[in-house]
Parts: structure tokens; sequence; C-alpha cells
């Protein structure tokens, strides 16, 4: 690959490890289209996943799906304030990105 920024690094690693990143992105994908979860309470999931991983990167891609699938902001909201007793210190930024990009 050349040495432009990519538009992520999740896709620069998927693009740059050709086959094994291959493997991965279906893996990915797997996960979505076989979930026993309707699509928005697979988006809500993923939420806290990542708030609770402190991952930032994403929480709003995934929050803008969830309401695409029908959540509410209170939805949204019930994804941090379930969590607070556990990580409240790192929920709270990924609840700042979710609560802006729903509000977009």
């Amino acid at each position: 690959m050349d040495n432009q920024k990519p538009a992520s690094d999740w896709l620069y690693m998927i693009e740059d490890t050709g086959e094994l990143g291959e493997d991965l992105r279906e893996f990915y994908q797997k996960t979505e289209s076989k979930s026993a979860l309707d699509k928005k309470t697979h988006q809500l999931v993923y939420i806290a996943y990542l708030a609770a991983s402190g991952i930032t990167k994403g929480v709003a891609k995934h929050t803008k799906e969830a309401k695409s699938h029908g959540a509410t902001r209170e939805e949204i909201q019930s994804v941090f304030t379930c969590g607070w007793a556990v990580r409240a210190a790192c929920l709270s930024e990924c609840y700042r990105i979710a609560m802006q990009a729903y509000d977009e």
C-alpha cells in the first residue's frame, strides 16, 4: 500500500494483510448477518462492547446504524447507563460521541 492515510485503521489492516484480511472481513460480516439478534439490538450490543473496551472509533458509525434500525436516543443512552457501575470513566467519552452522532 502507499503512504496515504487510509479511511480507517481497520480498512488499512484488512487491505494490507491480503487473504487473511479478507477472511477477517468475511468473519466480521457473518457475525452481523448470522446474528440471532435483530439489527437494532446487534448494533446496541456492538456499541456496548466498543464502549466497554474503551474504543471510541466506530461508536459514531454504529450509533448511526442503530438509529437507522429504529433505536431511540433513550436506548442509546441505556447502552451506557447500564454499564456505569462497571466502567463509568471509559463510558463517558463514548457516551458523548454516541449522543452527538445520534443528534446529527
